[in-house]
Formats: structure tokens, sequence, C-alpha cells
């Protein structure tokens, strides 16, 4: 007996001829249209079916959607919305000093969440009926929802990109379907876009993450140091969208059990976990429908129309939405068995229809799980990367009623964890700019105040901190902490863009005017006026001293980056304009950080503003500031200025000692 070993498969990307198993090499056709093979007539495709076993055969099973029987059971999409209140890990692999979450929630660790909270709840009966059967309960994953942009005409659900979309060179801004005619450029490098997206792609899910590492203490029971692992979990306050599938006998049963199955989560608010780390304060999450008047969905996929009808010779693309557990002929896990794994699908739904597969992608990906109840993680496979694609030509209309009738049909194994589910969506036409990028947060509404774990309150009334003297002291001196630091970060990124046009400039000139702002004795307005006169040459009372001609002349030479302006600005003139009273708050007015270019500012003072309901800058404002912020700045600008100008000259000086080759080819 010779052994075998299974090896991981590698990416692909095929051909159509290498694809569809209708095409042969021979001078003689195979006789029959669609041949299978004896393993594939033997293996079920249903999960509650040893794979062993031969299926029995059903007289309805090759019926279209037309043709179903009423005893035929129908199936409709229970959308959940789910908001993290804490971080959520869940172990996607063996290693266990590593735990790496997905961007999204699997369907198993939702599956795991029900049946804990119907087991808290005492639902025996719905524990083994919902769960443990899964007859008519089958989940998916979570995928990020970006409610920011949520308006009429708009998918706001992120979905695995799809593996034949890429951007051409290192840092393109541009969508190329490698499938289509001529994107193939030799001498082009491409990138493949790893960012979940919509379905229009009008949108790119940034899904925010945090890597910890902990000290975990050791099982044997020895009383050594334990070792170190790492956890790589997903930020509490983001919102992902589930859409559970539920089947029954009609309608009237799938509305009941979607009611059901709300109350059950309702009643358990407070205490649903998702993944393997409740015991370390992680996957918290608060759950509830979507649409709490409308709780069934006929798509898998949300759409903003309910035309998804497709004509006939219409190239159609297969997109997996989560990993397929595929088999091949050997019984071994195969994920390029995805092609005859559609052709399966296609064969016994559409019977009698010629499909060709024009294209195919699929990328294998190892799938594990964590068993709450085992307290362990599960067996590893290779399975289909979600994103994976068949490109596919039916010669027949397909009906909106059809299209919902495969997406129905999983693909694979363990079909009740999710595995295997796809939706049947539009090639791009052309290429297509690269999608701005979105964070999957709950969206802002008038009145509402949402909390960094993702409830949302009712707005509280605005404080008046000017109402005494103490709480308008405070106020001051938390705008100002908060100022300072983003503004010398400011003055960093200034001096740092400017590294090629401060050559003219010397680190001992700039000490020189360093010390005219940072005199000990002098306050804000002072200083500030005392700089100015230096620069103008105007000698008084307030002048440090006169600067010699050579030197205004590299004042005048020298230039300053600044972001936003279209042109550079000499530093002399920048700096001249400086003095106090007044001219500090229009000097600052014009040089204060913009939100468009650094947002720091804005979001630091909005985090500790007292007038500032939610913490986040208001959007409706230019300066991103509320009122009272923007009067504080107008009492502050002398400090303000004074502190930008100081923390430039020194970081210009630390430039220009630490890179003198630069500045040197810079001059020359």
């Amino acid at each position: 007996m010779t052994s075998t070993r299974s090896l991981p498969p590698d990416r692909t990307s095929t051909p159509a001829e290498h694809l569809d198993p209708t095409h042969t090499e021979g001078p003689t056709p195979s006789p029959h249209p669609h041949p299978l093979r004896l393993s594939e007539l033997t293996r079920s495709v249903h999960p509650d079916q040893p794979a062993h076993l031969p299926r029995p055969l059903n007289s309805q099973e090759h019926a279209s959607p037309e043709q179903r029987l009423p005893s035929d059971p129908v199936s409709a999409y229970l959308p959940l919305r789910y908001v993290l209140t804490d971080s959520l890990a869940v172990r996607t692999s063996f290693d266990p000093l590593r735990v790496d979450s997905e961007t999204t929630v699997s369907g198993r660790a939702q599956r795991g969440m029900l049946a804990a909270a119907l087991q808290r709840a005492g639902l025996e009966k719905e524990l083994t009926a919902w769960v443990a059967r899964g007859e008519h309960v089958r989940f998916a994953p979570a995928h990020p929802r970006l409610e920011q942009h949520a308006r009429d005409g708009v998918q706001v659900v992120a979905h695995p990109p799809p593996a034949h979309l890429y951007t051409p060179g290192k840092d393109g801004d541009t969508l190329v379907d490698v499938f289509a005619p001529g994107a193939d450029r030799p001498g082009v490098p491409y990138r493949a876009v790893r960012d979940p997206l919509t379905p229009d792609r009008s949108l790119r899910a940034a899904v925010r993450t945090t890597a910890e590492r902990y000290l975990g203490r050791s099982r044997t029971g020895e009383t050594g140091r334990g070792v170190p692992f790492f956890t790589t979990s997903l930020d509490p306050g983001q919102v992902f969208e589930a859409r559970w599938q539920l089947r029954g006998p009609d309608h009237a049963f799938l509305r009941g059990l979607a009611e059901r199955i709300v109350t059950v989560l309702t009643d358990a608010e407070g205490t649903l976990t998702l993944g393997g780390g409740g015991t370390r304060a992680h996957g918290g999450v608060t759950v509830g429908p979507v649409r709490p008047d409308r709780l069934l969905s006929p798509d898998r996929v949300e759409w903003p129309g309910a035309d998804r009808s497709r004509r006939a010779g219409e190239e159609v693309d297969l997109l997996l939405l989560s990993p397929a557990l595929l088999v091949g002929e050997q019984g071994q896990g195969r994920p390029h068995a995805l092609v005859p794994a559609v052709h399966e699908l296609l064969a016994r739904r559409l019977p009698g229809t010629a499909v060709a597969v024009v294209a195919a992608h699929v990328e294998p990906v190892l799938v594990g799980a964590y068993h709450r109840a085992y307290r362990g993680p599960m067996a590893q496979r290779w399975a289909a990367a979600p994103g994976s694609v068949v490109r596919l030509r039916v010669e027949r209309e397909l009906t909106t009623a059809l299209v919902r009738d495969l997406e129905a049909h999983p693909l694979g194994e363990r079909l009740v964890d999710g595995y295997g589910q796809f939706a049947l969506v539009d090639p791009p036409p052309h290429p297509e700019p690269l999608p701005p990028t979105s964070e999957p947060i709950t969206a802002r509404s008038e009145g509402t105040v949402t909390l960094p774990d993702g409830r949302v309150l009712p707005a509280p009334a605005p404080l008046a901190p000017e109402s005494d003297s103490e709480s308008g002291t405070l106020y001051d001196e938390l705008l100002w902490n908060a100022a300072a630091q983003r503004v010398r970060d400011h003055a960093r990124a200034l001096a740092q863009a400017s590294v090629h046009t401060l050559a003219p400039l010397t680190p001992s000139l700039l000490g020189r005017l360093r010390e005219v702002v940072s005199h000990p004795d002098r306050t804000a307005d002072e200083a500030l006026t005392a700089l100015g006169d230096t620069l103008n040459g105007e000698d008084g009372r307030s002048a440090h001293k006169i600067l010699r001609e050579r030197a205004v002349r590299a004042l005048e030479r020298a230039r300053l980056v600044h972001p936003g302006e279209q042109r550079p600005v000499a530093v002399h003139t920048w700096l001249s304009g400086l003095s106090g009273g007044t001219a500090a708050v229009a000097w600052w007015q014009r040089n204060r950080p913009r939100f468009v270019q650094d947002p720091a500012y804005a979001q630091a003072l909005a985090a500790v503003d007292l007038a500032s309901p939610d913490g986040l800058p208001p959007t409706t404002r230019e300066s991103a500031l509320s009122a009272g912020a923007e009067q504080w700045e107008r009492r502050a600008s002398a400090r303000l200025c004074l502190l930008l100008v100081s923390s430039w000259l020194a970081e210009a000086a630390r430039v220009l000692r630490t890179e003198p080759d630069r500045a040197g080819a810079a001059q020359c």
C-alpha cells in the first residue's frame, strides 16, 4: 500500500478550458455532458448525512423553484445586527500561544453563542431543534456593517473581496478585473485587494484590531512562570451584520421562528458572548434585528432593488462569502474542488441547462475553530477561501426566484456552521476607482451619543463652563493639556516635510531665534513681539538681538512646506507676522492644524471638551471644534503660537543636524 500525504494546495487562477469538466482533449467527447465519478455519486452534499453513505433519491431535488411542490421547504434570512461591547477574539488556528481573529465573526461562533443562551434559559427543546440538529437554522458569518454611509440605494455591508480584483502598481488606485480581456499586462505588478468590499464596490471596510500580549498560567499545576501568548482581537464598538438562513415548510413557520429567535436574543441581552475568551473579558456583544419591523429578507446579501434576474448568456460571478469545506475524489479536503461542486449544484437545481465556466480563481485557507463546550481547538481543514470566484455563463434566463434558490443551497460540508455560502454578483464592467475606506462603527444621529462600546444614549444638555470661574479654569486646563502634544506633533510634521527646503538655515541660527521665544521672564505675548522685532530689525526694548543681513537672507531663502498650501512660503515671511495681541489670533487661525490634513488636534480637543456631548469633532463646523473650544483658542492664541514656533525651531534644528547630506543636496 502506498502512503499518501495531504499537501497545502496552492493559489490558482485557471482558464476555462482547465475548469470545465465537459472539456476534453481527445477526439471523442464524453457521452454525458457532465460526467460524474463514482466517488462524486456517493458523496453527500447534505450536512446531516455522512459522506460515505449514498444519498436517497428525491424526485423533487431537480425541480426548479417554479416547479417546487408545496411540501418542499422554503427559506428566508434573518438579518441580525451585532455591536461589540467588548473586544472579540475568535480562535482560528491550532497555535495555543497565538490567537489571530479574522475581520468577520464565523457562523460557528454565533452558533455557540445561541447554544449558550438557550442552555442558560433552560430551552432544551429549542437547543436541540435550532442548534444540534440544524434543520431549521443555518448560521452565517457576520460581516462589517458600514452604517456611517447608510442611505437609499447604497449597500453598507462589506463582504470578502473578490479574488479576481487587483490594483495595478505598488500604490495603485484602480480596481482591475484580471478576468477581463487585456487586463494581463506583463511587467506591471498587481496587488490583491484585501479589505472587505461592498457588493457594489463603493466602500472598503477598515476593521479596527488590537494586538495584546498576556502571561498565561501553567495548566500542569507547576509553580513555574507561565509563557506569554498573543491575541489579535476586534476592537469594541464595531458593528457587524449576519444573515441566518431559516428553513421550514412555509413562510408562516419562518416568521414565527424568527420572532422566537429574536425574543431569545433580546431576553439574553447582557449575557451574550462570542468566541472562546469569555472568561478574559472578551466577546461581549449586543444582538438585535436589523429591521425590527421586517424580520425576514429573501436575499442572502442586501440589495437595493428587488430585481435580480439575469439574461440568458450573461456572465455572472459566484462569490464565496464564507469558507467552503470541499472534498476531493480521494476523500481529502480539496479547495480546488469548488468548480466541480458548482457544476454539481447547477446540474441539480437547473437540470438540462448548459453552463460554461468562463474563469475561476480559488485560494486555499486553513479553517480552525474553538469548541466552547470542550474548551479546546477543533481539527483544521483546508477550504476554499472566502472571496474565491467562479465566473459563469448560463444559457438560460435566471429569474429572481432562481437566483435566490441557488444562493439558498451552499456548497460543501458543515452548512449549519455557515460554510460554503455564496452570492451571485455582477462582474465589474470596466476598471473602477479604488473605493474609500470606512470603519464599521455606529452612525451618529441627532440628539444621541454613541459610547465606545457601541451603546447609543440620549445626548445630555451641553455644559456651560463659563458659568463659574472654577469650571472655566478647569475647562481651559483640559483643552490646553489636550492640545499641547498635538501642536508639538504638528510642528514636527511641518519641519520634517520641509527638510529639502531648509538648507540655507543652520542649527545655530535657529537656536538664536529659539532663545528669543524661550526667555523665562517674558509672557507669551511679549515673547512673540520680541521675535517679530528681532526678525524685522526693529531696535527697541523688546528686541533681543537684531539679525544681521546674512541671517535675514538665509531666512528669506529657506522655504516652509505647509499642508494644504499650493506653494511653499518663506520662513522669514512665516515668522515675521508674529506679534502679541490680535496679531497672534490671526496668525494662529492661518497656521492652526486643519482637520482635513491633521484631524488629531480636533479629535484631542473634542475628547475633553465639556461642551461636546459625544466627545467627537462636530462635522458641521469648518474648524471641527465646538463654539466653546473656538473661544478658548482665541483666548490662548498667544500660547498656542509660541508653542508651535518653539517646537518647530527645535525640530528644524534637529533635522538639519541629523540629515546634513539631504540638506546639502537640496541646497545644490
